[in-house]
């Protein structure tokens, strides 16, 4: 796996704050970047324009596209050389969850959301307090109109022509218990092209509760592509 930089893609809070478990249980030979998403953006191609001028030219990159970022993956594949992409708990399409209409809305972000729906939804039950705070303090950090800018651009999504045009090995890595994204979203993004799956134990933030179990299902895919 000599040679491959992998960069992070974060989730709605686009931060990358919250990847820090995740690059902490990486193996100590990968090269990983996080990338941070500008706070403006009123597409994901016009994301992938901004995130691109900071993409190294003569290397083989590997994204590992996290929720939100699954589309910024796909826009930009089409426009950088790829090797491969790794999804997680993410879509080409936009998800069917009727709460995301809701969510699109600057007033629901303006009060923190409570714990309990940060449990339910984002972490489950078993999330340690410390990574409940990560998650509310990265939430916290991003303009409310930034975060509820970025759910409509969710509702607009569909990047399943231009998925299907990619020719990147791809991985998709699926939380068992995602609560956010349905299993509609990878069972789509397999039936436009053929596509790896993986199917970890963890919620919908599953790179953060579980990062050692994504990190299992990821490496193998990984020497895959230099297998040879």
């Amino acid at each position: 796996m000599g040679g491959i930089r992998i960069l992070l893609l974060p989730g709605l809070d686009g931060t990358g704050k919250l990847f820090k478990r995740f690059v902490a249980a990486a193996p100590p030979h990968l090269s990983l970047t996080t990338i941070a998403l500008p706070v403006e953006g009123s597409s994901y191609d016009t994301l992938a324009d901004s995130v691109e001028r900071s993409l190294p030219d003569a290397e083989p990159l590997v994204l590992i596209a996290e929720s939100f970022s699954g589309p910024l993956a796909v826009a930009l594949a089409r426009r950088h050389p790829i090797a491969a992409l790794v999804f997680c708990n993410s879509f080409v399409v936009t998800p069917r969850l009727r709460a995301l209409r809701w969510l699109a809305w600057r007033a629901f972000f303006i009060v923190p959301p409570p714990r309990q729906l940060l449990r339910r939804y984002m972490l489950g039950p078993a999330a340690d307090d410390a990574l409940v705070d990560e998650l509310a303090e990265a939430v916290a950090s991003v303009p409310a109109s930034v975060l509820a800018s970025r759910v409509r651009l969710v509702l607009d999504t569909d990047m399943a022509s231009a998925f299907g045009r990619l020719g990147a090995q791809t991985l998709y890595v699926r939380g068992t218990e995602d609560r956010l994204v349905t299993d509609a979203a990878w069972r789509l993004m397999a039936a436009i092209r053929p596509i790896v799956t993986a199917h970890i134990h963890g919620p919908h933030l599953l790179l953060q509760v579980n990062p050692q179990g994504a990190w299992n299902a990821i490496l193998p895919f990984l020497q895959s592509l230099t297998a040879g």
